[in-house]
Order: C-alpha cells, then sequence, then structure tokens
C-alpha cells in the first residue's frame, strides 16, 4: 500500500514540468484540449477528510490536484507550481448508515510556486494551515436540483459503507464557479452541465474514498481516533480517497443515490499521499 501511494506521489510530482500548450488560465496550462470550452478536467488526490455519522453536520477535507486536462505537468511557466484546495460539505440530511446528502458546499482552491511541500511531514489541521495561506485560485461552490432521488435543496449526495470499521464508498455533485481570479472565473464558467430542474452548473464532480490508510501525525496527535475500529466521532480525519472535476459532462438527471457517493467523504478523499515537490 505505501508503495502504491508513494507512485502517486510521484506522479502528482510531473505538475512541475514543462508547460504542454500555451492555453494557460491563471498560471496552470490546460493543455491543447483547454482550447475546447467543454475540456474542463481537473484530477485530485484528497489527503484526507473528516468523518460524520448523522445529520446537521460539516465535513471539511484537503487536498491537491494531480491532473489538468489529464495533464500531470500542468505548470504555465513551466516551473514548480501546483494546485491544492480545501472543501467543506455542510449541513448533512437524510443521512443513513450508506447514505447522506449535503445542502451546501465550498471548495477553494488555492495555487502556490512551493515546489518543497510534503503533507505527510505534519497532521490535517497544520495542513490547512498551510493551504488556506496559498493564493486564491478559484472558489466553486455547491449547486442544487440534482435529481436522481436527491432531495431538491442538496447540492451533493453519498452512498457506500459510511459507518463502521471498514468506511468506503462514492460521492457525486455539481458546483458553479463563484469566485476567483477573474481569469480563472471566466475560463471556468461555462454552464455546460445541467441540472434535473432544466438549469446549468459549471462542474460535475464525482468521487471515491476509504479509510485503508491515515496520515500517521493525524494518528499520533488524536486526530483520526476511532477511524480504524468504528468509534470515530464526528471531525475525526478518517478518509482518503480520489475525486474528478469535469466542466465536460452534460448530467439531464444524476443517477439514483444508489451508485452516487458523499462528495466529500470521498473526495473529496484521496490516500494519504506523501507528496514530494522538488525542482
Amino acid at each position: 500500500m505505501k508503495k502504491s501511494l508513494a507512485v502517486l506521489a510521484a506522479a502528482a510530482g510531473f505538475a512541475f514540468a514543462a508547460p504542454a500548450s500555451a492555453i494557460v488560465v491563471g498560471g496552470i496550462d490546460f493543455g491543447t484540449m483547454g482550447e475546447s470550452p467543454t475540456n474542463r478536467h481537473l484530477e485530485t488526490a484528497t489527503l484526507a477528510q473528516t468523518f460524520i455519522n448523522g445529520n446537521g453536520q460539516n465535513a471539511t477535507a484537503y487536498g491537491f490536484i494531480t491532473t489538468v486536462n489529464g495533464n500531470a505537468s500542468y505548470c504555465g511557466t513551466g516551473g514548480n507550481c501546483g494546485l491544492f484546495y480545501i472543501a467543506s460539505f455542510n449541513n448533512s440530511q437524510n443521512f443513513s448508515p450508506d447514505y447522506v446528502e449535503f445542502t451546501s458546499s465550498t471548495i477553494d482552491v488555492y495555487f502556490t510556486n512551493d515546489a518543497s511541500l510534503n503533507l505527510l511531514d505534519q497532521d490535517s489541521q497544520a495542513n490547512l494551515a498551510l493551504i488556506a495561506a496559498m493564493t486564491p485560485w478559484v472558489t466553486l461552490s455547491g449547486h442544487n436540483n440534482l435529481g436522481g432521488g436527491a432531495a431538491p435543496n442538496a447540492v451533493a449526495t453519498g452512498s457506500g459503507t459510511l459507518t463502521g470499521e471498514t468506511l468506503s464508498g462514492n460521492a457525486e455533485g455539481l458546483l458553479d464557479v463563484t469566485g476567483g481570479q477573474a481569469a480563472v472565473v471566466s475560463f471556468l464558467d461555462s454552464d455546460g452541465v445541467g441540472d434535473a430542474a432544466g438549469g446549468f452548473a459549471d462542474i460535475a464532480y464525482t468521487a471515491s474514498f476509504n479509510n485503508f490508510v491515515l496520515n500517521e501525525f493525524d494518528v499520533a496527535n488524536g486526530l483520526a481516533i476511532g477511524c480504524a475500529d468504528g468509534s470515530a466521532s464526528p471531525g475525526a480525519w478518517c478518509y482518503q480517497g480520489t475525486s474528478n472535476l469535469r466542466g465536460d459532462t452534460e448530467i439531464a438527471q444524476v443517477p439514483a443515490p444508489a451508485p452516487l457517493a458523499l462528495l466529500a467523504i470521498g473526495l473529496f478523499g484521496l490516500g494519504v499521499v506523501t507528496r514530494s515537490r522538488k525542482s
């Protein structure tokens, strides 16, 4: 497992290589695919996400962008850079051991030229502070009317095994571009993803998550208590995973809840990944 995570981290490191094309927005190269207004694809790695177990609760996640339109070498200047994010999913409702909805969500994406980051050198609280100090790049907010059996006010849904010793599942939701650098907002604000009420969002979000690997500093500092034995309390850093943010996927109606999953719980859970950035 550690070996596979190291490979993933190494792949993410390629984001510091030469640019792929001249389609550069906010310092990020979107490659030749970026010429099309329907190609806004960000793959992410979630380093950690907090646990919830009922209604009226909030989840927090953080991580980094591994590829942009399929390119790990996404620095517009050809130097060392990267995109990181902090996500919040608020006011859980209709919670059960295998399903949950959130009525609001925000994902703040940040830009940095720092090439020496390793988010496994400290716990999640320190990592949140580190990311929040970076340069704001874009803000994405939840979009409701998901369809597929979700309540009309839900902006994200999750399903899978949400309680117990072994946690895993998937997530899905819709997002709108609501703030950030002017050029980035203009580029990503495409209204290309249909909702279940005839409206349009900018981004379709999907994710997967589990509790197989935890940040060792979270464990040592008491931030992941109960994540491995089914006794975790809300706020424990229990999840890791992957996600996709796509502006090129038309969604007339989100599929039925069964194949869906928690917008952030998954993601925005990718494994606790060793991310070393070197020039």
